[in-house]
């Protein structure tokens, strides 16, 4: 009985009486030259192991990863730092979140690498991360250095480490004595980094404006955190000063306005749009006293003073005159979001931004991405979306829009083939820019499903689309793929049937592409579980951790991203950033226990003896050493064994372990043969490698016989 269903696909049905195959950390290898059902056209190879690159110093998990646009980095959210890594591996610090766990979204648009929380939405201007890299304390706002390890601390750095706040600068200080502008303490020396700050300035603040009179480096940009003596924590700079309006005083109030009506700026040459206002106080007659600027517009020309104005009301006359900045990056006038009094001083343009509530529309995010050099994210727990301004981490106060196929919550986004997917609790839609302002997006007709999405991180791109958890008002649990506008069901009932009434809200994915093999890796936390659909053979297996008590639990992987050539994975516990390792047979060390158990073999429940039962492994594969006795750890691999076992109930009750070598370094005519295997009316059998070698089983071959009841 030739390749008898043992090497192929795995499927576990609802009842283990009709079905309780298992392919546990094999992935089906297809050899599409070879004619259906010959022997050897499927084979199960093991699944890349993990192997370390680098510790994050925090240790703890890996929230989410991307290499920005280039290539150059890659940036890491563990815990609540942000790091950034170059090409030589080495994490530096470059800010930190609000938050500490959860799974977080990343983007970038090549100027600014984006994160979204669910709370806030911060930036990193991409820039070099690291100036200096040493071990220090601080006690209060002195910094002592203990070691320089490589790079130059000097004066206007950033200062990053864990315990160390966001907006902390090195201010004075020479050799190993530095002084900091905020108050700390460490008293154990900790690695620590400094990175040159955006810009460092003389500057000095009026309400809203930001006047610079001097640059000693660097430049300014919209979204950078400007810090310094009195300034208020969280200022960030809204706008570039040229083009745009800093403030406004009335110079006829005009006739017939009312409370919240919205007023635009005529005039002049502009890009996106105008200024526009929203009227806060009316006088007699309804003469406007009262106005709220809720854009400063973006001009190239500016309107001649006095300023006429267009009203969506009833309301005419109104003329404004209007003061204009200068600023483009270096010397000139700036606005800000906090209005403050601050004479001239030495500030610090920061790269690292927590964008406050002020900006935009709402606060937070749980998902981003990028679509025409707009950043957009999603507002948790509302139908709500927005876009930044473009090439900018602003956001306009207008530029937002809600989902509204159904009911039903916006859960996630995603941007594919140019357009954007808005995912609810149970339906969905696709947005498209249009150009229109304020915000650029509209809704394609014709493009809503009534499918949503179960767990706002399963969503990860595939093949020319992308996949994800579904969910719609009739169930969920089942996994597809967007096909055009339509998702297409992906998943099995044996996948399908190990998520039913679970929680699966809280499932993770990433893809990863090794040896032509692209694969949609989903991970259930609460249920220590993991699929992984392979798109090249359209298959599905687990991908199993094994602890030290032999419990199978979720794959170490939370996150993962290509970078430097090689795809990396984040740990989802202790801040491990690993390789995919295709010849590696470990979890970073750890033994990886893979399990294949077959179809039931049943001949119309005729008792069957079984005689023999041979499995062709790839041979030869055992590690360098020779073996001692008593065995010990390191002889683990240096003469591999599979382990058998049956059951003759259905899969309920299973034998005792029956082991067989696979064959040492060298031996590569090696046979695995289990002889006088009893017999039964239904058996079922199970094989496990635990060894650290390239366990490929390549085909099975039963001699069994039936007999006469």
């Amino acid at each position: 009985m030739a390749d008898f269903g043992f090497v192929g696909a795995a499927y576990e049905a609802p009842s283990i009486y009709q079905d309780a195959q298992e392919c546990i950390n094999f992935r089906p290898e297809i050899d599409p030259t070879l004619p259906q059902g010959a022997r050897q056209v499927i084979a199960l190879y093991p699944t890349p192991g993990l192997t370390n690159v680098v510790t994050l110093q925090n240790s703890q998990q890996v929230r989410g990863m991307r290499t920005v646009s280039g290539g150059d980095y890659l940036v890491v959210v563990c815990g609540p730092y942000v790091y950034v890594m170059g090409s030589n591996f080495s994490p530096t610090i470059v800010g930190q979140l609000n938050s500490s766990t959860g799974q977080v979204g990343i983007t970038d648009n090549g100027l600014n690498v984006y994160i979204v929380d669910g709370s806030n939405r911060y930036t990193w201007r991409i820039s070099n991360p690291a100036s200096a890299v040493f071990k220090g304390t601080i006690s209060g706002t002195t910094l002592t250095v203990t070691l320089l390890q490589s790079g130059t601390i000097a004066v206007g750095q950033s200062l990053f480490g864990i315990g160390i706040s966001n907006q902390t600068v090195i201010t004075a200080g020479s050799g190993t004595s530095w002084t900091i502008n905020q108050s700390h303490t460490i008293s154990t020396a900790i690695q620590m980094n400094s990175a040159t700050v955006g810009a460092v300035i003389t500057a000095s603040m009026a309400g809203t404006t930001l006047t610079v009179s001097a640059v000693s480096s660097g430049t300014l940009y919209p979204g950078q955190t400007i810090t310094g003596s009195t300034v208020t924590a969280k200022t960030i700079i809204t706008a570039l000063g040229n083009g745009t309006v800093l403030s406004e005083t009335i110079a006829a109030g005009g006739t017939g306005y009312v409370v919240n009506e919205n007023i635009t700026v005529l005039g002049g040459v502009y890009g996106s749009s105008p200024a526009t206002y929203t009227v806060t106080s009316i006088g007699g007659s309804g003469a406007v006293t009262g106005l709220t600027r809720t854009f400063s517009g973006q001009y190239t020309s500016t309107p001649a003073n006095n300023a006429s104005t267009s009203s969506d009301g009833s309301g005419t006359g109104l003329t404004l005159t209007l003061t204009f900045g200068t600023g483009t990056g270096s010397t000139g006038n700036y606005v800000i979001n906090n209005s403050q009094t601050v004479t001239s001083r030495t500030m610090y343009g920061l790269n690292f931004t927590e964008l406050p509530s002020t900006d935009g529309a709402f606060e937070g995010g749980s998902t981003v991405d990028i679509v025409d050099n707009y950043f957009i994210y999603n507002r948790p727990d509302t139908q709500q979306y927005a876009s930044s301004d473009l090439l900018s981490p602003i956001t306009y106060g207008l530029a937002f829009a809600s989902k509204f196929t159904g009911p039903d919550d916006l859960v996630s986004l995603i941007v594919d083939h140019g357009q954007i997917y808005l995912l609810g609790e149970k339906t969905s839609e696709v947005w498209a820019d249009v150009g229109t302002f304020p915000f650029p997006f509209q809704r394609i007709p014709g493009a809503s499903s009534q499918h949503g999405i179960a767990a706002k991180f399963s969503m990860a791109r595939f093949g020319n689309s992308f996949c994800y958890v579904s969910r719609n008002d009739r169930g969920q649990a089942v996994i597809v793929q967007m096909n055009g506008y339509f998702p297409q069901r992906i998943s099995t009932h044996a996948v399908e049937n190990t998520l039913v009434n679970q929680t699966i809200s809280d499932a993770v994915a990433y893809t990863y592409q090794l040896e032509g093999h692209e694969c949609y890796v989903v991970s259930f936390p609460t249920l220590e579980l993991t699929w992984v659909y392979d798109g090249a053979t359209q298959l599905w297996h687990k991908w199993l951790w094994t602890d030290t008590q032999n419990n199978y639990k979720r794959h170490r992987s939370n996150c993962g991203a290509l970078f430097q050539n090689q795809f990396l994975v984040g740990d989802w516990e202790n801040g491990q950033i690993y390789r995919l390792d295709p010849n590696n047979y470990t979890d970073n060390g750890t033994l990886i226990r893979r399990m294949r158990r077959c179809p039931h073999l049943v001949a119309d429940f005729q008792r069957q003896y079984f005689d023999e039962l041979q499995l062709q492994f790839q041979p030869g594969v055992g590690l360098q050493g020779i073996e001692t006795f008593p065995l010990g750890d390191n002889d683990i691999g240096i003469n591999p064994q599979a382990m058998l076992r049956w059951s003759n109930d259905g899969g309920s009750t299973w034998s005792n372990e029956h082991w067989a070598g696979i064959g040492k370094v060298g031996k590569y005519q090696n046979r695995i043969i289990w002889r006088r295997l009893g017999q039964a009316r239904d058996r079922i059998y199970e094989v496990v490698v635990t060894d650290p070698v390239k366990a490929v089983i390549v085909s099975a071959n039963l001699k069994a016989s039936v007999g006469e009841n």
